[in-house]
């Protein structure tokens, strides 16, 4: 049986309680912080305010146990790059069980299509790309990063088997050792010299202008990839509220950069973070005291750095100076110094320039994620 609702307590509660139970156990698993999903499903969340957005909520049980859940969206910001709006299915969590899954699908599915008029949907994402989206396809072997989709590796064939194709690819790429990452410093130095010797500023992060630093990166990050595909744009006070707190966190000041060019206009920026998967498993999903002393003294023992995100302008990019290769020289050479010698290169869409930056010294990705889309 399969019950929808928006915003009842006692069916939230059940909504947020099934995931937990389901990973429970999972060695590898990172529990999302209960307040924070919890806030997700409530009427005061950003996305519900927003005109013209709608969802529903799915729950199915069988002898009375809940055993599936998943979430219908219309995010009216939301579009394909030919102009078409696109509506998503996220929050998915599933038992393995063909016909359950079925179930939740045909109801998510039917709900928009009939209710909503939607006529492209993709999934799974939960309201928009600023927030959890994606399915890992390979790689379940390795051990989690903070950040990552996580899911059960019976998920890519559940949406197989429903009408969804997956469309759009992206892969992780791990690097080891300071041989490795002294040649991967080494390969665009040139670069950034040529750029430093023309008037361009490579500037860390100022840890005491720290919300000034966070509308810059909003910025300059929203100029950067107004292209990607199910981008949308975001307020800044929305922006800090989804990253402000993380990034406080996982920041290490200078392997953050934001580069201006010689008439000091802001060019771009390169972000690498403390890898804080151990931190954040010490939680426990809770934000009580213990769990962030917990977390607080895993985060002193961060040894892998996790290089998220390269952006350039648009108008920087138009002058093929080399732009992306110079902060990705800077970024490396900083995380040598700072003694690190494990570097994941996270969520790279297939056929990004980031491969290019990579290639040749660096393995094979060793895991691989997609973005499905309704097709039946």
């Amino acid at each position: 049986m399969v019950t929808s609702f928006t915003f009842e307590p006692v069916l939230t509660r059940e909504f947020i309680r099934f995931g937990h139970d389901l990973y429970h156990g999972d060695a590898g698993w990172i529990p999302p912080v209960r307040k924070d999903l919890a806030a997700q499903l409530s009427p005061g969340y950003p996305f519900y305010r927003k005109p013209g957005n709608r969802h529903n909520h799915f729950i199915a049980r069988r002898g009375g146990e809940v055993v599936g859940r998943i979430s219908a969206m219309v995010n009216a910001a939301l579009k394909d790059r030919d102009g078409t709006p696109v509506s998503t299915v996220g929050f998915f969590e599933c038992r393995e069980d063909d016909a359950v899954a079925r179930d939740l699908f045909d109801a998510a599915v039917a709900w928009l299509r009939e209710e909503c008029r939607a006529t492209r949907i993709w999934g799974p994402m939960n309201f928009d790309i600023w927030h959890a989206y994606r399915l890992m396809i390979r790689g379940f072997e390795r051990k989690p990063f903070y950040g990552e989709p996580t899911n059960k590796p019976y998920y890519p064939r559940l949406f197989d088997q429903n009408g969804f194709v997956a469309r759009h690819f992206w892969d992780t790429v791990e690097l080891e050792g300071r041989q490795l990452l002294g040649r991967m410093a080494a390969r665009y130095q040139d670069r950034y010299h040529v750029l430093t010797g023309l008037g361009y500023r490579f500037v860390t992060f100022d840890t005491r202008r720290f919300r000034q630093e966070m509308g810059t990166l909003h910025s300059v990050l929203c100029r950067s990839f107004e292209g990607f595909p199910g981008f949308t744009p975001i307020p800044r006070a929305e922006f800090e509220e989804l990253f402000g707190e993380r990034a406080r966190f996982a920041l290490h000041p200078r392997l953050f950069c934001f580069v201006y060019d010689e008439k000091s206009v802001l060019a771009g920026f390169a972000a690498a973070f403390l890898e804080l998967s151990d931190a954040v498993r010490a939680l426990s999903g809770s934000g009580r005291l213990m769990g962030m002393l917990r977390f607080l003294r895993r985060r002193r023992r961060a040894d892998s750095i996790n290089f998220y995100i390269i952006g350039i302008t648009p108008e920087e990019a138009a002058k093929r100076r080399g732009l992306g290769g110079a902060m990705f020289s800077f970024v490396m050479r900083n995380i040598l110094e700072e003694g690190f010698e494990r570097v994941i290169v996270p969520l790279m869409a297939r056929g990004n320039v980031a491969h290019r930056l990579l290639a040749g010294d660096a393995p094979l990705p060793s895991r691989e994620y997609a973005l499905y889309e309704y097709n039946a």
